[in-house]
């Protein structure tokens, strides 16, 4: 182990960091008391690391009194909730009812909820032509109610083409995260705009199916991709 002041901090960085790197703990001093502690970071170290960095980050100053919509979809999965803000499509989920859909939007976003009979004809079209494809939604989302971390992860996940899969450690190796393949699935089981932000499109790293948010879980995740021919003999249930 090696100690070190504050001095040293300053002026022997790359010595320090040199120390680390190899292996050996660094414990900095100040004023003669142990004041932080230099170490590598294993790959759950540096899982909850992002997290705890991601979360810390301040995000947009949100004002309660900002009103959230919804509208319905019809398709093949069911009837499809769709809550937006001004900012774009904001939750999504299928086969709920619209008061418990607007209930569960209000409890995360501390927001009003009010269905709209009559919604923007931009995102009537964006959503209908989504719906027909289950491809690419084309209108914008807010991922305002997940943290910095989740939404690096979200939209990574937007630019999956149908018919393909991820795994969660390619995403956290694309988003510069290598050490953080759980911290990708946490955020997919935090995705609240589901099938619009594909999620479904990623699978564990053995090949096993993983979990999904959206209401039907894997049952429904495994349909979506055969839908979208993904060769599923590849992909275990769990």
């Amino acid at each position: 182990m090696r100690v070190a002041n504050t001095v040293d901090l300053k002026n022997k960085t790359n010595e320090l960091v040199r120390w680390a790197m190899a292996g050996e703990p660094v414990i900095i001093t100040l004023r003669g008391k142990p004041a932080a502690a230099l170490t590598p970071l294993t790959e759950s170290d540096l899982e909850s690391f992002v997290l705890r960095y991601a979360q810390a980050k301040t995000t947009r100053p949100r004002r309660a009194e900002e009103m959230i919509r919804y509208t319905t979809v019809g398709s093949d999965l069911g009837t499809i909730y769709v809550a937006y803000s001004e900012q774009g499509v904001c939750a999504v989920d299928v086969g709920t009812s619209g008061e418990a859909f607007a209930r569960a939007v209000h409890r995360k976003s501390q927001r009003p909820v009010e269905q709209d009979l009559h919604p923007p004809q931009t995102l009537r079209q964006n959503l209908r032509q989504f719906v027909g494809a289950l491809d690419s939604f084309r209108g914008p989302v807010d991922l305002s109610m997940v943290g910095p971390f989740e939404r690096l992860v979200l939209e990574r996940l937007r630019r999956i083409p149908k018919g393909q899969v991820r795994t969660y450690g390619d995403i956290a190796r694309e988003i510069g995260y290598p050490g953080a393949a759980r911290a990708v699935g946490n955020a997919c089981a935090k995705n609240p705009v589901p099938l619009l932000v594909p999620c479904h499109r990623v699978v564990r790293s053995d090949g096993g199916l993983g979990g999904y948010s959206l209401r039907g879980g894997p049952a429904l995740k495994r349909r979506l991709l055969a839908q979208e021919g993904v060769d599923m003999r590849e992909v275990r249930a769990s």
